[in-house]
């Protein structure tokens, strides 16, 4: 038997293959808020056995997809549960918010403590910031051995961005600097998190695409020596792992591609391009001139 699951997050959709229980592949695609698109270029890149169970899960997005849906705290306890784990918490590290979930002896999630609205610190922030460095993800790798942290303006995502360029046209610090410090600051962002949720010891289990940024692991373990922190090999498609093993119980077979998304249902709103509002800005020239 085959069973899909399908994470539509805030920055990228996941999906997972299981045979069984085995995964048979997996993929992240980042959809740049293209939610449509990406779903159809995901699910149209591999073929899908007959019968092929599926269920969606994640944000607004998975309305878009016309098959059974599940909150993503619910694949989080499965997933915990078929993998055998026992811990404490888990801490969903996610493009645009970070969520501690609290768990029971019975692998149950007893409650959540969620980010605030400003995006400093979080996942596609400092996958913007790698940008505006001509750096990607892949070359936080090999970071120069002498980067160190540096403090940065954290408090909100425009002071942050803004100290991080500052820092760099002045000199005062380098590319593998600015990497460190977004990595700490990310760090200290999910310890308030589990401060608030009063986790100063146990076991953690990390899931989400930031875990792939080992920096930041490094100073969680680092700052909370006496809590246990966990990644397991699924962890950048965690809710979708689950979502695939909960479709194996309580999916049904994939749609036809002509009758598999439902377009229009997600509670994103859009409204018309900037261009469109061309006609209504007035350009004004900057004048030059000696200081009086």
């Amino acid at each position: 038997m085959y069973s899909l699951g399908i994470n539509v997050g805030s920055s990228s959709v996941k999906a997972v293959l299981l045979e069984e229980k085995n995964i048979i592949w997996e993929k992240v695609i980042e959809h740049e808020g293209n939610f449509l698109n990406t779903l159809k270029q995901s699910l149209s890149e591999r073929p899908f056995p007959d019968g092929t169970l599926c269920i969606a899960t994640g944000t607004e997005g998975r309305y878009l997809l016309n098959m059974n849906n599940v909150l993503e705290s619910v694949c989080i306890e499965q997933a915990i549960s078929e993998l055998n784990i026992s811990v404490d918490a888990v801490v969903s590290l996610g493009g645009e918010n970070f969520v501690v979930y609290t768990i029971d002896k019975d692998g149950k999630i007893i409650t959540n403590f969620s980010g605030n609205k400003c995006a400093s610190g979080t996942g596609e922030f400092f996958k913007q910031q790698l940008g505006r460095m001509d750096m990607k993800l892949t070359d936080i790798d090999s970071l120069p051995p002498d980067s160190k942290v540096h403090t940065l303006a954290s408090r909100c995502s425009v002071f942050m961005k803004s100290d991080c360029t500052h820092k760099l046209n002045k000199g005062e610090t380098t590319k593998g600097d600015i990497v460190l410090s977004l990595s700490n600051v990310m760090a200290t962002k999910v310890i308030d998190f589990l401060k608030r949720a009063r986790m100063s010891k146990g076991r953690v289990l990390l899931a989400g695409g930031v875990t792939q940024n080992r920096y930041i692991v490094s100073f969680l373990k680092e700052n909370l020596p006496d809590i246990d922190f966990i990644v397991p090999k699924e962890a950048a498609y965690f809710e979708a792992y689950g979502a695939a093993l909960l479709a194996a119980k309580a999916g049904a077979p994939m749609p036809p591609e002509d009758k598999r998304y439902r377009p229009g249902d997600s509670g994103f709103s859009s409204l018309s391009g900037l261009q469109t509002a061309e006609g209504r800005v007035t350009y004004l020239e900057s004048r030059r001139g000696k200081i009086k």
